[in-house]
């Protein structure tokens, strides 16, 4: 994936979010709790699980500063 196709997928999903976070009438931290509960279910029906807790570790480790852009 280049950089153009990931950035527009990443618009795609803010949309998303913002229009979850709006039908759902949820908070943004809400959101991210049932987010990960489902990306973790997901990559554990993929067989990715190991991999996808050594991303939430490095997250973890190397939290993005405040005024950090994340695409």
């Amino acid at each position: 994936m280049n950089d153009d196709k990931l950035i527009e997928m990443s618009r795609g999903v803010d949309t998303y979010l913002y229009k979850l976070l709006e039908d759902y009438e949820v908070t943004p931290l809400s959101l991210a709790a049932v987010l990960l509960a489902r990306a973790m279910v997901l990559n554990k029906d993929a067989g990715s699980s190991d991999d996808f807790v050594k991303l939430l570790v490095s997250v973890v480790q190397n939290p993005p500063e405040s005024n950090e852009k994340v695409h």
